[in-house]
């Protein structure tokens, strides 16, 4: 590149300073609301897909055929159904559970909890297949019917209050709770363990903020014996989960059976539309930039007209002002999009920062290098094309008109 025609792109720009830094404005923001959108969104994905390898030997059994994971509460099946799944081949691990979403009352406070009835041992083996582990206590001894193990998010307080902040309490293994079930009625239970952060999501709720407590009890408090709401499968080898779900849909053929994976899976679609949703108004801001830039080079044609008819007059050839155009042009996109890149990155840690102080364990924003080989690539471009008639226009002036405008 001819260096004299650099220092004049960017003494043109220099000239111009508020000008030009409203038009690279339109082209920052578009690409740091991109960059921000996908590295929000490229973090969400590695956690879901982190998500799904650790529970894809997961299989779920729900009562009725055609049912969803997200209709859990509203149907039951017989309990009795649970000692036939436990001794099909490669299943390691049975856990039936009862969902009920009801109030939990501690010291006053009243919040809505997800409440998930266990039979304590064979829940016990199924969570330390799948997590998470203990934070305090120990788990619900075998045949204890009024005791509770609390999700990290309940057990610590991290609920926010209506006024905004949280409660910020610690209940500890030993203390109780009131849980209201059919009716409204109240049933005690104490503590005797909680456990660590999960941030995962499992039927009916979040581990976070939902309650453990007996089947027995949770069946007595809804006057519902010897039901459940679904039974989670844990198969010793991931190679076998289809063979294991066809074994189940055989034994139970007026089921439904999914994977962990069928349900990770789906919200990964889901939050994929979202996300190109996203882009989408982005790449319109982007657009609408890319006309600022268009505006801007040929407000500055016009202008100078007197001086690029000079420079024709002086016997410069019109690729000479076209490329001077061009360049200037580019030179606005890729500073703007360089700035966009870096702003992106910034708004993306603190719009995650403030999310996880609402919502603990959030994943953070990832910078995809494929995502700024496009997002530089397309910047390029834009500049390019939003450059190209501008610079054609200057190029094709007269250099007559040089002599015209000498005052």
């Amino acid at each position: 590149m001819d260096r004299e025609l650099l220092k004049i792109a960017l003494r043109n720009l220099h000239r111009r300073k508020v000008r030009t830094f409203f038009t690279m404005l339109g082209i920052i923001i578009a690409i740091a609301s991109i960059t921000a959108l996908v590295s929000i969104a490229e973090g969400f994905q590695i956690s879901i897909s982190k998500t799904l390898q650790s529970t894809s030997n997961v299989i779920i059994v729900l009562p009725g055929m055609g049912a969803s994971i997200w209709t859990i509460g509203t149907s039951t099946f017989n309990q009795s159904v649970v000692a036939d799944l436990g001794k099909l081949g490669h299943v390691e691990a049975v856990n039936p559970v009862l969902v009920k979403f009801t109030v939990m009352e501690y010291r006053g406070w009243q919040i809505p909890v997800t409440v998930m009835g266990v039979i304590p041992r064979d829940a016990q083996r199924f969570y330390a297949l799948t997590g998470p582990p203990l934070q305090r206590g120990q788990f619900m001894p075998q045949g204890s019917l009024f005791k509770a193990i609390l999700g990290y998010s309940l057990a610590n307080g991290r609920i926010q209050k209506e006024g905004g902040g949280y409660l910020n309490w610690a209940i500890l293994p030993g203390q109780t709770i009131k849980l209201y079930g059919e009716n409204g009625r109240p049933w005690e239970f104490k503590v005797s363990g909680s456990f660590q952060e999960s941030g995962q999501s499992v039927i009916g709720g979040f581990i976070d903020t939902s309650v453990f407590v007996p089947l027995q009890a949770l069946q007595a408090m809804y006057n519902e014996p010897g039901r459940i709401s679904f039974i989670e499968l844990w198969v010793d080898d991931v190679s076998f989960v289809e063979q294991v779900k066809h074994d189940v849909q055989k034994r139970l053929p007026s089921s439904t059976v999914i994977t962990e994976s069928q349900g990770v899976k789906t919200v990964f679609r889901i939050e994929k539309m979202l996300n190109n949703l996203l882009i989408g108004i982005g790449s319109i801001a982007l657009f609408v930039g890319a006309l600022g830039v268009i505006n801007t080079l040929l407000t500055s044609v016009m202008e100078r007209t007197r001086e690029i008819g000079t420079y024709r007059a002086l016997g410069a050839k019109k690729r000479f002002v076209l490329e001077m155009i061009l360049l200037e042009g580019m030179m606005m996109t890729l500073i703007g999009g360089i700035i966009g890149f870096g702003f992106g990155i910034l708004m993306a840690e603190i719009v995650v920062g403030l999310l996880r102080a609402k919502t603990p364990g959030l994943p953070g924003p990832v910078v995809d290098l494929r995502v700024v080989a496009v997002a530089f690539g397309v910047t390029l471009i834009i500049g390019l094309l939003a450059s190209i008639y501008p610079a054609k226009k200057a190029a094709e002036l007269n250099p007559a008109e040089a002599i015209r405008y000498i005052e």
